[in-house]
């Protein structure tokens, strides 16, 4: 399974449905393993409202809200879900 190539196609799927995402994915060596493992963030990125304590004065920050997964097909089946979601604002 190319499992970039996989994340690549969630991402933009993800940014058509209108969320804000990031992803950084972290790699480094183990002597102790001798072996090369990853470690993916995902971050998705909503708006909101912050008052500052000293003046009042309220304004408009992205708050976020990340993910860690330590294996790609993890980080893909959490995208996948994700991804298909739909908004069910209004439906009761």
């Amino acid at each position: 399974m190319n499992v970039d190539r996989n994340v690549k196609l969630l991402l933009y799927k993800l940014g058509r449905n209108g969320h804000n995402v990031s992803l950084i994915k972290e790699q480094k060596y183990n002597r102790e393993f001798d072996s090369v493992s990853s470690r993916y963030k995902l971050t998705f990125w909503h708006k909101g409202k912050k008052t500052n304590k000293r003046t009042g004065v309220e304004k408009e920050v992205n708050i976020p809200e990340t993910y860690e997964f330590n294996r790609g097909e993890e980080l893909l089946r959490y995208m996948v879900v994700k991804a298909n979601e739909r908004k069910t604002e209004g439906v009761c």
